[in-house]
């Protein structure tokens, strides 16, 4: 069916799979699902009910701050080989909306069966974790509007545009992602455009000088 025409990595050499000693007689709480673009995953302040390990394609996050569209504003993106849903191991409810904008693959394990994966509560790993996921979901969306603009959009594209996938984003969902307007993000790309260190075309971007985007971001300080 249409299984074969959004194909899937095989388990035994995902991240997940290996972490869980698939291959050597152990068994992996995760489970392949097939989403298409435009399904929304889960609701944002709804019963947790999974996480998800996102296998193949980009899934974008939004956050309801107030009245406004049901979905919320998009304030985070998550490509292949990032989990989402996983702040439910801090909280009962989803804190977020997450919504397919490609084809998906994700792995979906219940609150129950990751909380088994992950081992018992109260081990230095397992509270390390805890207390990352509290403090990122209270501080992720703020860190990502901090500086001007141009260091904005450069910081952003150091953190997200190696994978590839970065670059395809709609530039106006970049753009509810960083806090500004679209118009702010067409003269940030602009100007670094200028400064060589990238390219750009009406539907791609490219990283084309990595040493000028960090001195953009203003990350060179320390060289």
């Amino acid at each position: 069916m249409a299984r074969s025409s959004m194909s899937s990595i095989n388990c035994a050499v995902c991240d997940v799979g290996r972490a869980s000693g698939l291959g050597q007689g152990q068994f992996c709480p995760f489970v392949d699902r097939q989403r298409r673009r435009g399904e929304l995953l889960y609701l944002q302040g709804e019963p947790a009910s999974h996480v998800w390990f996102v296998k193949r394609g980009t899934v974008v996050l939004y956050r309801e701050v107030g009245e406004g569209a049901a979905e919320g504003k998009a304030h985070a993106v998550r490509f292949a080989g990032s989990f989402i849903g996983l702040e439910t191991l801090v909280s009962d409810r989803y804190a977020d909306t997450a919504k397919a904008t490609t084809d998906v693959v994700l792995c979906g394990a219940t609150r129950a069966g990751i909380d088994a994966w992950l081992g018992p509560k109260g081990t230095p790993a397992r509270t390390a974790l805890e207390i990352t996921l509290r403090s990122h979901t209270r501080d992720a969306a703020a860190a990502a509007r901090r500086g001007s603009a141009v260091q904005r959009v450069a910081g952003w594209l150091l953190d997200e545009g190696p994978r590839g996938e970065a670059g395809h984003l709609p530039r106006r969902l970049v753009a509810d992602l960083l806090g500004m307007r679209a118009e702010t993000l067409s003269r940030a790309l602009a100007e670094l455009t200028q400064r060589g260190a990238i390219t750009t075309t009406r539907t791609t971007l490219r990283i084309v000088d990595l040493a000028e985007l960090e001195r953009a971001a203003g990350r060179d300080e320390a060289a």
